[in-house]
């Protein structure tokens, strides 16, 4: 039987798509947040419970917030196969990076019967830095992008056929999509609206009474406790963080118009300086701002090092010309672009609800998805035009993408993980790993970051739930901080401004130290040219720029 030429395409761009995500996939460190997901996967897998001791938690509880469990319990597979490691932690997002691709081929090819504008779309989602970043990374964005692609697949799959295990499959997606990133939380009750609006005569004809007592019971089942958690629990919690509506700043704003030298009567101040005013515009701002080019195509994400590579955009530049091509060459009548218009623009309503929302490149990511289609529909537009011209500008405009492309993957491979070390919490493994066997004690330092969970994960500790970052007073030697155990002592004060004078009294024989430059040791002082005395020096950990991060101790 012959294979079609875009299955093939399809399955080499598939192949190749993994190769890129997962080479040199340990470049960047685990950074917090990645590694209370390998920790909780692996609390999971050996104990039923989060860290916390929660059995089978429908949210999770860190040790600073709580968050949605869906990514936690897909990366369970992972630990148990690679251990607490970058590939164990990494690969579940590579895997669902891998399937978003995959789905928005199938998603493209059954509602426009086009396979060359599939495949297209496909192979632009793949080469955008937004999506190749956040698929190398543990965000939960590429998990929510593949579970709302699939809820879209399949209930247009039900629209095409009318078997109802399609629309319950779907309503499956849909409801899993929750457990995933508060985004959803906006965006697919509104994308469910959107369709079921836009497609009311064939719900209306094919929905019977059955199948609809059937997905409520579905629904309900999936989410009440989701549901619980959003309006009594702990899901309600971040975003009551990042709220424009808890937002001090807004407030000190109206008060400070209210207040000011240039203010005129308190009542009339009132009018123009109240918080639902504030509110709409800070809403208003975030959402244009989602769509700045600059942003999108230049800057990237420019308030978190973490999201996005310096000096490059989400998007290549070089896509922008199809990009323009794609929407002013719209077809409006056409179901899928409709849909793929409807998604672009409500994809940022959720995020310009939340601080800085308007340029947060994880809370938008699912903006990836529409102009990847868009920019797919204009490469195909030119490649489908007769006129000479037109595939000129096609040759020069795939030349400059190929070259950015190799810029920016210079960029990410040889730059970036350097550039961005402490972002990404450079050296953590390397210090954890080099403890020495036969420690009586440990003593780290908590100076310049909470050491706890890089601790936990690299010396791959048996979780003992609850596990508790609590500062307690005089936890030993009058420090304050917190302990695993009577053998490791995390401290967060040592009680005097000389912590190796500290340390010098308190020391007994093996007693092991880690302390962090800058923070517990004066200057430039390395241990290993220089020894304290009375101490071996175990280890000194440097930064790629070759300054000293931290050193291993012992006691003689």
């Amino acid at each position: 039987m012959k294979i079609p030429k875009y299955s093939i395409f399809l399955l080499l761009l598939i192949v190749f798509s993994f190769v890129v995500r997962i080479y040199k996939i340990n470049s960047l460190s685990l950074f917090g947040d990645e590694i209370d997901v390998g920790y909780q996967a692996y609390s999971l897998l050996n104990t039923g419970k989060d860290y916390k001791g929660n059995l089978l938690p429908t949210y999770i509880q860190s040790l600073s917030e709580s968050r949605a469990p869906l990514l936690i319990y897909l990366s369970i597979p992972g630990i148990k196969l690679f251990g607490l490691t970058q590939l164990g932690v990494r690969i579940t997002p590579i895997i669902f990076g891998l399937l978003s691709i995959y789905l928005t081929y199938k998603l493209i090819l059954l509602i426009s019967k086009s396979p060359k504008l599939a495949v297209i779309s496909a192979t632009i989602l793949s080469l955008t830095p937004w999506h190749f970043h956040y698929s190398r990374t543990s965000f939960e964005v590429t998990l929510l992008i593949s579970l709302i692609l699939s809820g879209t697949y399949f209930i247009f799959k039900y629209l095409d056929n009318n078997k109802n295990k399609f629309f319950y499959l779907s309503i499956l997606f849909f409801c899993l999509s929750f457990y995933t990133y508060n985004t959803a939380n906006i965006f697919v009750p509104l994308l469910v609206i959107f369709i079921f609006i836009t497609n009311f005569s064939k719900f209306k004809s094919n929905l019977k009474p059955k199948s609809i007592i059937i997905s409520s019971l579905l629904f309900l089942i999936i989410t009440t406790p989701l549901l619980i958690q959003i309006f009594i629990g702990s899901a309600a919690n971040r975003f009551g963080l990042i709220n424009i509506f808890n937002d001090q700043k807004t407030i000190t704003n109206i008060i400070e118009k209210r207040t000011s030298f240039s203010a005129t009567a308190p009542n009339i101040e009132k009018i123009f300086h109240n918080k639902p005013i504030a509110w709409t515009h800070e809403f208003f701002k975030n959402y244009l701002n989602a769509f700045s080019l600059p942003f999108l195509f230049n800057n990237g994400d420019t308030n978190n090092l973490r999201h996005s590579v310096p000096n490059f955009g989400l998007i290549f530049v070089s896509f922008l010309p199809f990009l323009f091509i794609g929407l002013f060459s719209l077809d409006l009548k056409s179901k899928l672009n409709k849909l793929m218009l409807f998604w672009l623009f409500a994809s940022p309503l959720a995020t310009s609800l939340t601080t800085n929302g308007g340029n947060h490149a994880t809370r938008l990511f699912l903006m990836v998805l529409p102009l990847s289609y868009f920019i797919g529909l204009g490469v195909l537009k030119i490649i489908e035009s007769k006129n000479i011209f037109k595939k000129i500008i096609l040759i020069v405009l795939i030349t400059t993408s190929f070259f950015e492309i190799c810029l920016y993957s210079h960029e990410y491979f040889i730059h970036y993980p350097k550039d961005s070390f402490e972002v990404w919490n450079y050296g953590y493994q390397e210090i954890f790993q080099n403890i020495p066997q036969n420690s009586s004690r440990v003593f780290v330092s908590n100076a310049k970051y909470n050491s706890l969970l890089p601790f936990v994960f690299y010396q791959k500790y048996k979780p003992i739930v609850p596990l508790q970052d609590q500062e307690t007073k005089n936890i030993i030697y009058d420090f304050d901080g917190f302990n695993l155990n009577q053998k490791i002592y995390f401290i967060n004060n040592w009680k005097d401004h000389n912590v190796i004078s500290q340390i010098t009294k308190i020391a007994q024989s093996n007693d092991t130290f880690i302390l962090f430059q800058g923070k517990d040791i004066p200057g430039d002082w390395d241990f290993s040219k220089n020894p304290l005395p009375k101490f071996n020096t175990i280890k000194t950990i440097f930064n790629p720029n070759q300054t000293i991060l931290a050193q291993i101790i012992q006691r003689q």
